[in-house]
């Protein structure tokens, strides 16, 4: 099934407190993700990979997450393995993930 979001963790929120600022590409790129349209249009294509891919079948990756790992790694010219490894060891990259 299509997921828009994970739940919110309240505690993975309260240590993004204490993680310095987004750098100003980060920021900038980050806008940009929050631009609802193009948010549906992302959804759009992943809901039409399978044809009930909305109401059955597990739970996939959100969409919000498929979206802005693929900004980043576009933004370093990085394969996807690599992606992987940089935001789960990265806290600024999971912030904005």
């Amino acid at each position: 099934m299509l997921r828009d979001h994970y739940p919110v963790d309240k505690l993975f929120e309260e240590v993004l407190g204490y993680i310095p600022d987004l750098s100003p590409e980060l920021k900038k790129v980050d806008s940009y993700l929050e631009d609802e349209k193009l948010y549906r249009l992302i959804k759009k294509d992943l809901s039409q990979r399978r044809p009930k891919t909305t109401q059955t079948g597990r739970n996939s990756t959100p969409v919000e997450v498929i979206l802005r790992m693929l900004a980043v790694k576009q933004l370093n010219g990085i394969c996807y393995k690599e992606i992987k490894s940089l935001v789960s060891d990265s806290m600024i990259f999971r912030k904005i993930i």
